[in-house]
């Protein structure tokens, strides 16, 4: 992601191609990273089971951890493309502001359901704002509704390409896992084995589209399309 500059928006399907350039470039990195993550995400999980937490508890805990991971992800994504190093300080910012975004996004789910993929947009770009060294922690949330909102064909069309991009595979993958599994489990097998290629995928795509918003340079000359 190099620094801001003038420059015209370029098409969403030159995001969609350039991440899914970048993820194929860096996949082997990018998938250790979300399984790091998912490992991370299930600490939380197994000891509220293992210590007699009731069903409700132990899923409400992996929501939560794992909301919470998908944006440590995003972070990490963010932060390895910025053209210099980032500083200690900006990484801590980074991970505390993945950690709010991921309380808001289960808070949004358990609010609206289903429908939370409406307004879920408003809160998606707070953690490259920080990343990227554009905002402070409190500064970000505000900042990213205003701009997903400022441009909001392109932040929820990016959105809605991410879901269709995602859904087949996450159902190409149940259909797999159906063969040997059913129920919890069947569902925690597709998640472990699906969200090593979605999550990444989505990580790029959005901080494909936090550049392009901000004037960033994002696309590969490869994935150009004019």
């Amino acid at each position: 992601m190099s620094e801001v500059g003038e420059r015209a928006p370029a098409p969403i399907l030159d995001l969609f191609a350039t991440a899914v350039h970048r993820f194929g470039s860096a996949w082997a990195d990018l998938v250790a990273a979300t399984v790091a993550l998912i490992a991370l995400a299930a600490l939380p999980t197994v000891i509220v089971h293992k210590t007699g937490g009731s069903l409700r508890a132990t899923i409400t805990t992996a929501e939560v951890a794992g909301a919470i991971a998908y944006f440590m992800l995003l972070a990490v994504v963010v932060l390895r493309g910025l053209p210099t190093s980032p500083s200690r300080a900006r990484i801590a910012r980074s991970a505390v502001t993945a950690l709010l975004t991921g309380l808001l996004a289960f808070a949004l789910i358990r609010l609206l359901g289903p429908l939370a993929i409406l307004p879920m947009p408003l809160v998606l770009l707070a953690v490259p704002a920080v990343a990227a060294g554009d905002r402070g922690v409190l500064g970000a949330f505000p900042a990213a509704a205003f701009l997903a909102v400022r441009h909001f064909s392109r932040t929820w069309g990016v959105w809605l390409l991410a879901i269709l991009f995602s859904t087949p595979i996450w159902i190409s993958v149940a259909l797999v896992v159906l063969n040997f599994s059913v129920g919890a489990t069947q569902f925690v097998l597709t998640f472990t084995l699906a969200a090593p290629i979605i999550w990444p995928f989505s990580a790029l795509f959005l901080r494909a589209l936090y550049g392009d918003l901000t004037g960033r340079l994002v696309v590969a000359p490869q994935d150009r399309s004019r």
